[in-house]
């Protein structure tokens, strides 16, 4: 059923992935094409938030514009210029979670601003991976949606969060090697790794899959991603004119850290599960990198078998 908020013949997009899986990288470069409409905010935080699975993110808003009218004086004058458009554009934003009719008219309306007749409207939000099966049925009515899924190797993609998690805490440079292992062995002790949502494919591929026809999912690997024949396979996809990639432009680069040998060796026994689905599923389409961890992995098990 096509909802009736959203323009008649035109393609949704939505583009969900783990975490430090080059979902910004895709970003930037769909938003050169003149096929594709953006709303002024990147990701929205639309259906995570109203289906109760971020609601940190509506609070942190609330909270920005209640920052902003703090700061507002009472003198007359355009010093208050500045805070106010941002309150402006805020207050737009949280408008979008007014959702009383059930079909989506405050998000549509928002993500529509400034539309201009483009063939495909997109929102890039790769926390929606985290989203259950109802939910990506509601997605998928909204302008018969296709969905991007992308993946990263699964250990390397929990040491890039963990990186940027401490990154984010602005630690003392000598510290940060320090700080990055401290918090994965504090995942592995408190069994956490086994929780993360945005880490688990397998429970994301199925829910999508579950609800949305295949030829309307495509499943891209993160160290694929940065090759001319991905992104032809991108925009065959989406249904718009192949675009010209610059691959040496990373966004969003970790800073580095080496990963200990016994980190890693936890990282892959929690992980192991998602390894082999990958490998169930995709077979030789597996990045090499996948397939070799796989592969050793495999390995050790038999190994260990037999002794």
């Amino acid at each position: 059923m096509h909802n009736r908020h959203f323009p008649k013949d035109t393609q949704m997009l939505f583009c969900i992935g783990a975490q430090k899986a080059g979902t910004t990288w895709l970003f930037h470069l769909l938003r050169q094409s003149e096929h594709i409409h953006f709303s002024k905010s990147k990701e929205l935080h639309y259906f995570d938030v109203i289906h109760g699975k971020a609601k940190q993110l509506h609070d942190a808003r609330v909270h920005a514009i209640q920052m902003l009218a703090s700061k507002l004086s009472t003198n007359i004058g355009s010093h208050n210029d500045t805070h106010l458009d941002s309150m402006i554009e805020t207050a737009k934003l949280l408008k979008i979670y007014s959702n009383d009719d059930g079909h989506h008219h405050g998000y549509i309306s928002y993500l529509l601003q400034r539309y201009a007749r483009q063939d495909v409207v997109a929102d890039i939000t790769p926390a929606y991976a985290i989203l259950d099966r109802e939910i990506f049925a509601e997605m998928g009515r909204i302008g018969c949606a296709k969905f991007i899924f992308i993946m990263r190797d699964p250990v390397d993609r929990m040491w890039s969060q963990i990186r940027m998690a401490v990154r984010s805490q602005n630690p003392e440079p000598k510290m940060f090697q320090h700080n990055c292992e401290a918090r994965a062995r504090h995942l592995i002790t408190t069994n956490r790794l086994f929780k993360i949502e945005r880490a688990n494919y397998q429970r994301t591929i199925n829910e999508l899959e579950s609800v949305i026809p295949k030829d309307r999912i495509k499943y891209i690997f993160y160290e694929n991603l940065f090759l001319e024949s991905t992104i032809f396979d991108i925009c065959q996809f989406i249904g718009i004119p192949t675009l010209s990639a610059q691959f040496e432009m990373r966004q969003n680069e970790g800073i580095p850290a080496l990963l200990p040998e016994d980190v890693e060796l936890e990282f892959r026994r929690a992980l192991h599960p998602q390894y082999t689905f990958a490998y169930e599923k995709f077979g030789a389409a597996m990045p090499p990198s996948w397939n070799k961890e796989f592969k050793q992995q495999l390995s050790y098990k038999h190994s260990t078998l037999i002794t």
